[in-house]
């Protein structure tokens, strides 16, 4: 099943099916899940608003099966708009996205984000194999590679890195719920330090939009570059860049995960 045929089996009322062959360990890919909160959000209450940034909390492993969303609007202001997404599966919340919208607005202030620095070819990058049993099935539909650093497992001296990210099925069109399952591809930072599989998870995770991905082709080479800020007591913190094929800075990412080793 592509991105574009999970997306499309949520109807009106919110009712959808998450589907096989998008599995992360024990649980659905959350890049997926995100796609599909915000892809409903999007469509039911949000109506092409300019999203702003959205904060998405994994608050249970979702699994594949009937899920069941529900949008609602907290506050809808001239400019800014407050809503929320919840999925449900069993009853039981496993997914919950607050996001914010805003119109563009006149302002002296401008500060711009930098660009895109300078990474080995895609060409020249490491593409993360695909070894059945060993790296998450979601990784199917992707291409990532590592310009800098290393994969999960490798002993790095280091937990950051950068690379590229792509659809290997390149959805119709491209959005801002393609964005967010692409930049979920990667895993946590810390993982490249570790030299044995160990589990692994995100628990929140923090995007702001820079600029509308709509606008960029489908089928294109994102860049990515992770910074880590701190790892302890099985917790770590993250914040990401994210830039289009150009070099333009199109989001930030943050993200608490956990890490059982």
């Amino acid at each position: 099943m592509t991105f574009d045929d999970v997306l499309a089996t949520v109807d009106g009322m919110g009712n959808g099916m998450l589907p096989e062959g998008w599995g992360q360990g024990r649980a659905l890919f959350g890049g997926l899940v995100g796609a599909v909160l915000f892809d409903h959000l999007d469509k039911t209450v949000a109506k092409d608003r300019v999203l702003r940034s959205f904060s998405l909390s994994f608050v249970a492993p979702a699994a594949p099966g009937p899920v069941s969303l529900h949008s609602e609007v907290f506050r809808e202001g001239k400019s800014v708009m407050q809503a929320m997404v919840t999925a449900r599966q069993e009853g039981a919340v496993v997914a919950a996205m607050m996001a914010s919208f805003g119109a563009a607005r006149h302002s002296s202030v401008t500060i711009a984000v930098p660009g895109a620095p300078d990474m080995p070819a895609p060409a020249d990058s490491l593409v993360m194999p695909l070894i059945k049993g060993v790296t998450p099935d979601f990784l199917e539909h992707f291409d990532i590679r590592y310009a800098t650093g290393k994969p999960p497992f490798c002993g790095s001296e280091e937990a950051n890195f950068s690379g590229y990210m792509g659809f290997r099925c390149a959805p119709q069109r491209m959005s801002t719920a393609a964005l967010i399952a692409l930049v979920d591809t990667w895993p946590p930072s810390v993982l490249s330090m570790l030299r044995t599989p160990a589990p692994a998870s995100s628990l929140t995770w923090t995007m702001e939009l820079l600029d509308d991905p709509a606008t960029r082709p489908s089928d294109s080479l994102w860049q990515y570059q992770v910074h880590t800020d701190q790892c302890s007591d099985g917790y770590g913190q993250s914040q990401a860049t994210i830039w289009d094929a150009e070099g333009k800075a199109v989001a930030l990412s943050r993200q608490t995960f956990t890490v059982f080793a």
